[in-house]
C-alpha cells in the first residue's frame, strides 16, 4: 500500500509543475478564446449571450485537472514513454491533416497514420537495408508502436471521461439549417480542456547508478507495455516522471437529442473504441502481428464514431422545430423572467390568454396587448399545464429570455460546410 501512494504522490507533484510552464496557460488562453468565439456566435444569433466566457473556462480548468489525474494514471500505468513513440513526427502530421480539415487535428488520425507508416518500413528494410541509414525513416522504424497507439487510446479515454463529466456544458442553441433545407433548433456542444499531465522518459543508466533522489524500484511486471531500449550488461532502464501539458478539445451538435443524453452516447462509444484500441496496442507487445489491426483501428474506428454519431443525429426528426401543435421554447437565459416563471427547454405553448399560439410573433404581440401578463396553457411532455406569465415592458423587448424553436421566418441561422484549406481555396479562386 506505501508503494501505491508514494507512486501517486510523485506523480501529482510532477503534475503540479506543469501548472508553472508558459504552455499550461498559453492553452488556457486559447481555451478561453474558443469560448469567446462561442459567445460571440449566441450574441449573433439572439443579440446577446447565454452562457459566460469566464465562468465557461474556470468549468474547463477544474475538469481539465481532473482529466489530468485520470490520463496520468493510465500513462503510469501501462508505462507509456513519451521518448520512443514518435511526438517528434505527430505534430507535423497533425498539422498537415489539419490544413485539409479541422476535424482531422487528432492524434487518432495523425497516431494511425505513422504507424501505418512504420509498418511499411519496417516491412521492406530486411529488402532495402539502406533505409536505417536516413535520419528521418530510420527514426521511423524504432518507433514502438505499442506506447504510440496506446497513447492515442489514453488520450481519448480521457476525452471520453472528460465528456462524460461536462460535455454538456455550456452547450449554445443554434438555428440550424440542414441539407434538406429546413431550419431547425439544435445545440452546438463545444468544450475545451487543458490538461497538466504527467509523462514519462525512459533513459539507459550504468546497473550500478544509484537511485534518484525521491527515485522508487517499480515491480517486475512493469511497464506493462515493454520498451524499445536493449540495455546492455551492466546497465539498466530508469523512468523519469515529466510534468506535460496537452490540449483536448470535443465539438458535437445535438440535434435529435438533448446535450445530457448526447454526452453520454458519445462518452461511451468513445470508451469503447479507446479501450479496444488500448488493449489492442497491449496484446500487440506479446502477439506483433495484432499492432497491424491497432494501427488501422485508430484513424478507421475515429472516422467511424463521427459519421454513426451524425447519421444518428441527422436521420431521426429534429428534437426542437417549429410545429402547427404550439410554440416549442428552446433554451431560457439564465435568471430571465421566464425562467423565473417556471417555463422549461422543450415546453410547448399552446395557449395564451385563450388565444391559440401558431407563431414567435404572434406569441409576442399577443403579450404585448396584455401588457405582459398571461395564462399560459402549455404541454410538457405528456402532461397539460397551465402556468403564469408577468414581463416588464423591458423584459418584452428582450423577449423575456425565451428563445422559441425556429420556424420558416428564421433570419438568422447556422449552415454546415466544409472548413478546410483547400475548400476554401477554391471557392475565393474560384
Amino acid at each position: 500500500m506505501q508503494f501505491w501512494f508514494d507512486l501517486f504522490s510523485l506523480m501529482f507533484n510532477t503534475m503540479l509543475f506543469s501548472f508553472f510552464t508558459p504552455f499550461f496557460w498559453l492553452v488556457i488562453f486559447i481555451v478561453f478564446m474558443q469560448y469567446r468565439r462561442s459567445v460571440a456566435m449566441e450574441k449573433k444569433l439572439f443579440g446577446r449571450s447565454i452562457n459566460n466566457v469566464t465562468r465557461q473556462t474556470l468549468y474547463s480548468v477544474f475538469f481539465g485537472i481532473i482529466g489530468g489525474l485520470f490520463g496520468s494514471f493510465f500513462l503510469l500505468l501501462l508505462g507509456i514513454s513519451l521518448d520512443n513513440i514518435g511526438i517528434v513526427y505527430l505534430w507535423p502530421i497533425a498539422i498537415l491533416l489539419f490544413l485539409l480539415n479541422p476535424r482531422f487535428l487528432c492524434f487518432a488520425y495523425a497516431g494511425g497514420i505513422l504507424a501505418m507508416l512504420s509498418l511499411l518500413l519496417q516491412t521492406l528494410h530486411p529488402y532495402y537495408p539502406f533505409l536505417s541509414e536516413i535520419p528521418v525513416l530510420g527514426g521511423l522504424l524504432k518507433l514502438h508502436l505499442p506506447g504510440l497507439l496506446a497513447l492515442v487510446g489514453i488520450l481519448h479515454l480521457t476525452e471520453a471521461f472528460l465528456i462524460l463529466m461536462s460535455g454538456h456544458r455550456g452547450a449554445s442553441p443554434i438555428f440550424l439549417k440542414t441539407p434538406s433545407g429546413k431550419i431547425v433548433g439544435a445545440f452546438s456542444m463545444q468544450r475545451f480542456w487543458p490538461l497538466p499531465l504527467m509523462g514519462l522518459w525512459a533513459l539507459v543508466v550504468a546497473e550500478t547508478a544509484e537511485m534518484f533522489v525521491g527515485g522508487i524500484a517499480m515491480p517486475q511486471w512493469w511497464p506493462l507495455l515493454g520498451t524499445v531500449m536493449n540495455p546492455g550488461g551492466g546497465e539498466k532502464v530508469v523512468y523519469l516522471m515529466v510534468p506535460l501539458v496537452a490540449g483536448l478539445g470535443y465539438s458535437d451538435l445535438a440535434l435529435s437529442s438533448h446535450p445530457r443524453g448526447k454526452r453520454v452516447k458519445t462518452a461511451w462509444q468513445l470508451s469503447l473504441y479507446s479501450i479496444l484500441l488500448a488493449l489492442a496496442a497491449l496484446a500487440s507487445v506479446r502477439y506483433p502481428l495484432i499492432i497491424f489491426a491497432a494501427a488501422l483501428v485508430a484513424p478507421l474506428g475515429h472516422e467511424y464514431l463521427i459519421k454513426i454519431g451524425n447519421k444518428a443525429e441527422f436521420s431521426a426528426p429534429p428534437l426542437f422545430h417549429s410545429g402547427a401543435d404550439g410554440l416549442q421554447v428552446m433554451a431560457l437565459f439564465p435568471g430571465g423572467a421566464a425562467e423565473r416563471s417556471g417555463l422549461k427547454p422543450g415546453d410547448r405553448i399552446l395557449e395564451l390568454n385563450g388565444f391559440r399560439v401558431r407563431n414567435e410573433l404572434e406569441f409576442w404581440q399577443l403579450l404585448s396587448y396584455h401588457y405582459g401578463r398571461a395564462l399560459l396553457k402549455l404541454r410538457r411532455g405528456d402532461t397539460l399545464l397551465s402556468l403564469t406569465l408577468e414581463l416588464q415592458a423591458g423584459e418584452i423587448q428582450e423577449k423575456g429570455g425565451i428563445i422559441f424553436s425556429p420556424g420558416a421566418e428564421a433570419a438568422v441561422y447556422v449552415e454546415l460546410q466544409s472548413n478546410s484549406l483547400w475548400e476554401k481555396l477554391r471557392r475565393r479562386l474560384g
